[in-house]
C-alpha cells in the first residue's frame, strides 16, 4: 500500500474544499522532511499528523462557527487499523516516542499522541507560514463564501492564487474575527 495516497484519499479528500489546504500544507512538510511517508518507522507517525492538520482545522472551524472539531483519536486508530496497523501496533508508535504520556487506557494514550502531534504540528504550521497566511489559508478553506467569492480550486497553485488576490477582503475577516486570530498568534493549540 502506497501510505502517502492512502492519507490523501481517506483523510484530505473527507471534505472536498479543503482538499487544496491539505495539500499545501502536506507538501511543505515534506520539503521540510517533518512528514516521512512510506519509510520504515514512519507509517504511523504519518497518519498521525495527518489527523493533526485536520484536527487543528477543526480548532479553527470550532472558533469561527462554533462547530464541533470532529477529529477524534478513534478515527486515528479506525484509520491505521485501516491501513494495516494493530492496536499494539499504535501504542509500540506511543511508547517509543518519549513525548508521548503512555497510560494504562489504551484509548486515553492515542488521545495523548494526537494532543502532542497537533501540538508539534501546530509548531510547525507557524515555522513554515506566518499567522496572517495561516488564517487566510484555513478561512479561505473552509468559509462558504456564499456572496462573498465563488470557488472550486482545481490545485494549490488556484487556491494560493485565489488567497493571494482577495488580500485585502481576507484582512476584513481577520479583524472581524479577532479571537481566531489570536489563537493562531498563540500557537493553535487545541
Amino acid at each position: 500500500m502506497n501510505l502517502s495516497d492512502y492519507i490523501h484519499e481517506t483523510i484530505f479528500e473527507e471534505k472536498e474544499n479543503q482538499v487544496c489546504l491539505y495539500e499545501l500544507f502536506w507538501e511543505n512538510f515534506e520539503e521540510e522532511g517533518f512528514v516521512v511517508t512510506d519509510e520504515e518507522g514512519h507509517e504511523i507517525d504519518s497518519v498521525f499528523k495527518a489527523f493533526a492538520i485536520q484536527n487543528i482545522i477543526g480548532e479553527f472551524v470550532y472558533r469561527l462557527y462554533d462547530e464541533v472539531n470532529e477529529t477524534d483519536y478513534e478515527d486515528v486508530i479506525s484509520s491505521l487499523e485501516a491501513a494495516g496497523y494493530s492496536l499494539d501496533d499504535i501504542l509500540d508508535y506511543c511508547e517509543n516516542t518519549p513525548d508521548i504520556f503512555c497510560e494504562e487506557d489504551s484509548g486515553a494514550t492515542v488521545k495523548n499522541a494526537l494532543d502532542y502531534t497537533t501540538e508539534i504540528t501546530a509548531d510547525k504550521l507557524l515555522e513554515l507560514f506566518s499567522a496572517d497566511d495561516l488564517f487566510d489559508y484555513i478561512f479561505s478553506a473552509t468559509y462558504e463564501f456564499e456572496q462573498d467569492f465563488t470557488f472550486a480550486f482545481e490545485d494549490v497553485d488556484e487556491f494560493q492564487a485565489f488567497v493571494d488576490s482577495n488580500s485585502d477582503r481576507l484582512d476584513e475577516y481577520k479583524e472581524t474575527y479577532p479571537a481566531v486570530m489570536q489563537w493562531i498568534e498563540q500557537g493553535m493549540i487545541v
